[in-house]
């Protein structure tokens, strides 16, 4: 399926789920569906293509004043039912377009009101009209009613909450997040893998970047005219989206700077930001809620543990705030010289972090041991000479508590990596793993760009580029030891701080 943007035929790929998920919907008799999730992340084009040949109507709330928002909607609704006295005279209100909606047949009809929050705030009483009029009409008459929504606060407070006069009438709901990387790859079918994982470190799984992104140039070249240009799409693109989202963005703004700079626990994001721990909660909540950052501990460690650490969680928000944001002021000027130095010392160990998001899902798709239970570890140790306090980390660990086996995972973004000393070194730090240690199975692997020599060893599996190529691209298909399909949620970015 193809649509034209920005004079380019694009692809619609993947969101088989989802739209496996709407049909089922209209199914129903009748069916009030909300569909959400952050911007940019392709809500608006999925609910395109899943009314395409269908019965349906597709209203835009812009934020505009109720008259001149419903007066759109008429302009929509008049086509649709070739009403050429609508037309003239448009309604200016939502309660005379439900109203209209009533008086019509609309068995096995779709109305979607895309960024539902918008024409709430054009009119309060917006939920309590749909209310009534579904309870006393569109329910029994057969209609499928979608609300699409970005803010994922307001469609949250507005729709699914319980104050919402619209709490319990929707008969399904489906937040829409980024496509992973085994979705990414499709957009670019003809370049190198390693580009690949290049690219993905930048755009993330964010359809509007991704296709900002020019499979013939450079991850430079592409990160410099999408990203760095003053006046490209993306060079504001962090403000815009705090902007729109929030009414304080300087607070959030500075709160996902000093995440980037390294303060992720709560404790060093109070005293960088001198605001009181209570009262950075709040704004780290709603950040979560934005899926902009995530909180995540080790694996191992128990439910209410403290041992947690605030990160980034989409790409193109950390890449800007590590390699567009230092050099703001230059750039402003048209002036590169600082984010190229910048982007030749540090893109490759930047990606390195990232290449653990793609290592992760390899392990998802391979499932070795059977286990949907994947994370990260790090965890504080004394040197038995020194006595110095030391941290390991684990890049990714997956365990099994019905068969105790566990998997310790290395990624290393490097060439003629030597396995045998990684393998050493991990196996030295999976001691530190408190995890049934007296009768676990343990197993290991190493993913890296290519290995100095493929060794053997009992319990162990190397992967190259090519290797994890194989399984991103045969996705389903992939083998590794026990073919088991599995869904995981795991958050990669620089080496936690033990607290």
């Amino acid at each position: 399926m193809y649509r034209f943007i920005m004079n380019k035929p694009i692809q619609f790929i993947n969101r088989k789920k989802e739209l496996e998920f709407l049909e089922n919907q209209i199914k129903k008799p009748a069916s009030f569906v909300v569909i959400y999730g952050r911007r940019r992340v392709g809500k608006s084009e999925l609910i395109k293509q899943f009314i395409k040949n269908k019965k349906a109507i597709y209203l835009l709330s812009t934020q505009e004043v109720e008259k001149e928002l419903i007066g759109s909607f008429s302009a929509e609704v008049a086509g649709y039912f070739k009403d050429s006295a609508l037309k003239v005279n448009p309604f200016s209100q939502f309660k005379q377009l439900a109203e209209y909606l009533k008086e019509k047949d609309i068995a096995d009809f779709i109305l979607v009101i895309d960024e539902f929050p918008y024409l709430v705030d054009a009119n309060k009483a917006i939920p309590s009209i749909l209310q009534k009029y579904w309870d006393t009409h569109f329910s029994s008459a057969g209609i499928h009613i979608i609300l699409c929504g970005s803010s994922i606060g307001a469609m949250e407070t507005e729709v699914l909450g319980r104050k919402s006069p619209l709490y319990g009438r929707r008969t399904g709901q489906w937040k829409v997040d980024p496509l992973p990387f085994t979705e990414f790859v499709k957009f670019f079918p003809d370049i190198e893998f390693e580009k690949l994982i290049e690219f993905y470190s930048i755009t993330g799984g964010i359809p509007l970047y991704i296709l900002e992104f020019d499979g013939t140039k450079t991850v430079y070249e592409n990160a410099r005219t999408a990203i760095a240009a003053r006046g490209s799409l993306l060079y504001q693109e962090t403000d815009i989206i705090l902007k729109e989202e929030l009414r304080e963005p300087k607070t959030y703004f500075s709160i996902l700077k000093e995440i980037s700079a390294g303060k992720n626990t709560l404790n060093e994001l109070s005293n960088a930001l001198g605001v009181e721990r209570t009262a950075l909660m709040r704004y780290l909540n709603t950040l979560e809620e934005l899926d902009l950052i995530g909180l995540i501990k080790p694996i191992t460690s128990e439910e209410k543990s403290r041992n947690t650490n605030y990160i980034l969680k989409d790409n193109y928000f950390k890449f800007w705030f590590g390699f567009i944001y230092p050099f703001i002021k230059d750039l402003d000027s048209f002036i590169f010289d600082g984010f190229e130095r910048n982007f030749k010392e540090n893109f490759n160990t930047y990606v390195g972090k990232q290449f653990e998001i793609v290592c992760a899902e390899a392990v998802k798709l391979t499932n070795p041991i059977n286990s949907t239970n994947i994370g990260k570890w790090w965890g504080a140790y004394r040197d038995t000479e020194t006595k110095d306090r030391n941290i390991a980390e684990i890049d990714i660990i997956s365990i099994n508590e019905q068969t105790k086996e566990i998997l310790f995972v290395e990624c290393k973004w490097k060439e003629k990596v030597n396995a045998r000393k990684i393998l050493v070194d991990l196996k030295e730090k999976a001691k530190f793993v408190q995890w049934n240690n007296e009768k676990r199975i343990e197993h290991y692997t190493i993913f890296a760009k290519s290995f100095k020599e493929k060794i053997t060893e009992p319990d162990l599996v190397l992967f190259e580029l090519e290797d994890l190529e194989k399984i991103i691209k045969e996705g389903e298909r992939a083998q590794y030891q026990n073919p088991v399909i599995s869904t995981i949620a795991l958050d990669t970015e620089r080496v936690p701080k033990i607290t």
